[in-house]
């Protein structure tokens, strides 16, 4: 039986359709997504104020981080200040852009650096089949996933971890060179001058913990090879949540 035109129109258009689904599925990678937060913790001693902070991902896409408590000065070293802000889930991030002021030593900082893929993939999956998510949003839903929490220590110090329920991975820790910062660093209403800047965003530190830290208060913190003792310090609500039914992962 001979085709007539019509049909081969038909047979053709869902082949094309066919082959759009299947590439936008490959493309999407639905099984590389998740839902995950990204906070800063700053030693409460060194105060930090983050310019950007921002994951780049596949894609041209983009996620920040929570900035508010460091540059509010309330962040304590190793504490999680990450949130989760996106509305469904994302691929993970191939780079970290971090540009930041430190207070004491009267440097800024910026760097994008390289995140390990396979490392974080794998963690995500390894976490996933363990049922060691946190629970990080009960908003339009509850969103279950992994924290990445960037610690900015002294000295240019830059540590990443990857969080989990009884899980917590060193994904990177970095030194870097103080650099000068470019016009568009020193913008808030107009572009300032770095001593008009730095001015700008220390303005609501404390006189008094201006004076300790002038004084020379934990001068010789070593920050970055710090514990973090995040699993210490969740153990109790975690075994508490585990017999009262609210988490059930595998050991």
């Amino acid at each position: 039986m001979k085709l007539n035109k019509l049909n081969k129109y038909y047979i053709g258009l869902a082949i094309v359709l066919l082959v759009t689904t299947i590439y936008r599925k490959i493309a999407y990678k639905g099984w590389e997504r998740y839902n995950y937060a990204i906070g800063i913790t700053t030693p409460s001693t060194y105060p930090m104020h983050v310019v950007n902070a921002y994951f780049l991902l596949p894609n041209d896409d983009f996620e920040g981080a929570n900035i508010e408590s460091t540059n509010n000065f309330t962040t304590t070293w190793g504490v999680d200040y990450g949130t989760t802000n996106h509305a469904s889930s994302q691929r993970l991030p191939t780079q970290l852009v971090i540009k930041y002021f430190s207070y004491r030593d009267k440097n800024f900082y910026a760097d994008t650096l390289n995140l390990p893929q396979k490392q974080m993939l794998a963690a995500f999956k390894s976490t996933e089949k363990n049922k060691q998510f946190l629970m990080l949003s009960q908003y339009a839903g509850p969103k279950k996933g992994l924290s990445f929490v960037i610690g900015l220590a002294n000295n240019g110090n830059v540590i990443i971890w990857l969080r989990g329920i009884y899980f917590e991975k060193e994904l990177l820790k970095v030194k870097l060179k103080a650099v000068e910062p470019q016009a568009d660093d020193l913008y808030y209403e107009k572009t300032l001058s770095k001593k008009e800047y730095f001015k700008y965003a220390f303005e609501n530190l404390s006189d008094s913990l201006k004076t300790v830290y002038k004084n020379g208060f934990d001068a010789n913190a070593n920050y970055i090879d710090t514990p973090s003792r995040y699993i210490e310090k969740n153990r109790e609500l975690w075994e508490y949540q585990q017999k009262n039914g609210f988490i059930d992962f595998k050991k």
